[in-house]
């Protein structure tokens, strides 16, 4: 029995459709670094997304109030 084969192994990509992907990838990750995890996690928001969507208060402490 033959294993079945892949499109990627009969026609792997060129070097340079690999690099854009890589760098198409690399590109998105930033944007979501900026965008969202930074916002999220560390309070720091240069695009205002993470007001927009409420990902700041996520990083501010939790506020509590005592009732007497």
């Amino acid at each position: 029995m033959s294993r079945p084969e892949s499109p990627f192994e009969t026609n792997p990509p060129s070097g340079k459709r690999l690099l854009k992907s890589v760098l198409a990838a690399i590109g998105v990750a930033a944007i979501v670094l900026i965008a969202f995890v930074l916002p999220a996690e560390y309070g720091i928001d240069p695009l205002g997304v993470g007001r927009a969507l409420g990902l700041t208060a996520i990083h501010a402490p939790p506020t509590r109030t005592l009732q007497v």
